[in-house]
């Protein structure tokens, strides 16, 4: 699939240089959704990753840590084991074996995607980029001229200069995921995606778990009610929640971390066998990476993906804005169309999720920013305590929330309950197409089903509620 290929002399003496159409750099969703974008329009490709195709999402993040969270929602749901007539005794649990099926689960899907780009013939070659010129980048003894170059390189975990990650007793999400006992007890400096997610993993399994969160509430970007809800369930599960606190430092003891914490004006020691540094990721970019980065270390792209080098675009975690595989996919597919002159889209209602007990999604505006935005706004909330299949699950500790501007037009909407993660996709269709609450009333939803929580949401908003006073 190359358009030709030479013999050059370098430094470190005589290199093979390829001139192909383009050349990724990074494997995982913003990386191999663009690869494959290009082969469909014909184009030459190949894809450097230093790693394990699939990047962070398949091999350190979402798949990983959903495994997890599978079993340890299988182990919960032996609890209520009794309500449905069965007696169970627990005789053991073997915890190594849990992380011996998350990486089983992970070896699997790596393997269907290389046998994916294969087919597609997208050579993929394992090893580090480094840029010569804004025009060459060397892999190993190869040296590649592409037309155009798509850097998608994400990010990795950040540590803060306070809490040094030894690995043993301090670890990052990376390195928690390879664990194969568990600790009696946890403290998780983050209350973001990643700490809550974690949080319900581990307590599920009767970790003492404390969450210790700089901002006002945890999950800082969700509806103040999403948060406030998730809370009331995590303390009922007693995972303790200390939010606008703030880690001052770490006191290594023998056996275990004292965790200094200010709450407020108010010191808190905390004793814990680990500590989870959850405080967000940051940038990696190539080596000899020619185009303009911010503050933080992102890579600055316009509308169309590229970057203040021409011919280098940029898509995924490595540009900044929201840190998601699934957008990471669309941003990979439009900077490709961009390159190639093909229509791409660079704005979308871009879904979120949450994958703790219970579960939280949300598209759109929160209620707070529609404010800042319309200013007046009409809001609806659905308690799942009146939907049939919920109680039925035993999981109707949850609602679901309309935001809408005062023209009828929903800006947002926001679940926590069963199914959320399933049930977003609908409401992001709804917003895409810009639909009024009175469109969305048309809409027959089936019974008993969790997903006509969000019609009786609408009804109320429309103060017409079928099932609500």
């Amino acid at each position: 699939m190359y358009q030709k290929q030479q013999r050059v002399e370098t430094e470190g003496g005589e290199t093979l240089s390829q001139q192909i159409d383009l050349l990724v750099i990074g494997g995982g969703p913003a990386g191999y959704a663009g690869a494959i974008r290009a082969r469909h329009l014909g184009k030459s490709v190949v894809v450097v990753e230093k790693s394990s195709v699939g990047g962070t999402c398949l091999n350190r993040g979402c798949i990983p840590t959903k495994a997890l969270l599978e079993s340890a929602h299988f182990y919960g749901s032996l609890a209520s084991a009794k309500t449905h007539g069965v007696s169970l005794e627990i005789q053991d649990l073997d915890y190594s074996q849990v992380v011996k099926n998350k990486d089983q689960v992970v070896e699997r899907l790596v393997d269907g995607l290389k046998f994916l780009l294969d087919k597609k013939e997208i050579r993929v070659i394992k090893g580090e980029a480094r840029f010569l010129s804004s025009t060459e980048v060397q892999v190993g003894d190869e040296i590649f001229k592409p037309d155009n170059i798509l850097v998608a390189t994400g990010t990795v975990p950040f540590e803060l200069p306070n809490l040094a990650i030894d690995g043993e007793r301090v670890v990052d999400s990376d390195q928690l995921l390879d664990r194969d006992s568990l600790p009696k007890s946890l403290v998780i400096v983050g209350g973001g995606v990643i700490g809550c997610e974690f949080a319900t993993v581990f307590a599920s399994y009767g970790v003492q778990v404390t969450i210790v969160e700089l901002m006002p509430q945890i999950l800082p970007p969700e509806d103040a009610e999403i948060s406030q809800t998730l809370t009331r369930e995590f303390k009922k599960r007693k995972i303790k929640v200390l939010t606008g606190a703030k880690v001052e430092r770490l006191r290594h003891e023998s056996d275990h971390v004292v965790v200094e914490v200010d709450q407020k004006g108010r010191t808190l020691e905390l004793e814990t066998e680990l500590v989870l540094v959850s405080v967000g990721r940051k940038a990696v970019l190539p080596k000899g990476f020619p185009a303009e980065v911010d503050a933080r270390g992102y890579v600055v792209v316009d509308g169309k993906y590229r970057s203040s080098v021409p011919h280098i675009y940029a898509a995924g975690d490595i540009i900044g804005g929201m840190q998601l595989a699934h957008l990471a996919f669309e941003e990979g597919w439009s900077a490709v169309n961009n390159m190639a002159g093909e229509p791409a889209r660079n704005e979308w209602f871009v879904p979120s999720c949450v994958y703790t007990t219970p579960e939280i999604a949300s598209v759109g505006l929160t209620e707070e920013k529609a404010k800042e935005q319309y200013g007046e706004v009409l809001t609806a909330k659905y308690s799942l305590k009146g939907n049939g299949r919920a109680v039925i699950a035993g999981q109707d500790s949850g609602f679901v929330k309309f935001v809408a501007s005062t023209d009828g037009v929903v800006r947002g909407v926001h679940i926590i309950g069963p199914q959320a993660t399933e049930l977003i996709s609908g409401a992001t269709v709804a917003l895409e197409q810009g639909l009024t609450l009175q469109e969305w009333a048309e809409v027959v939803y089936p019974h008993p089903t969790v997903s006509e929580s969000i019609k009786e949401a609408v009804l109320s908003g429309l103060g017409i509620g079928l099932h609500s006073l």
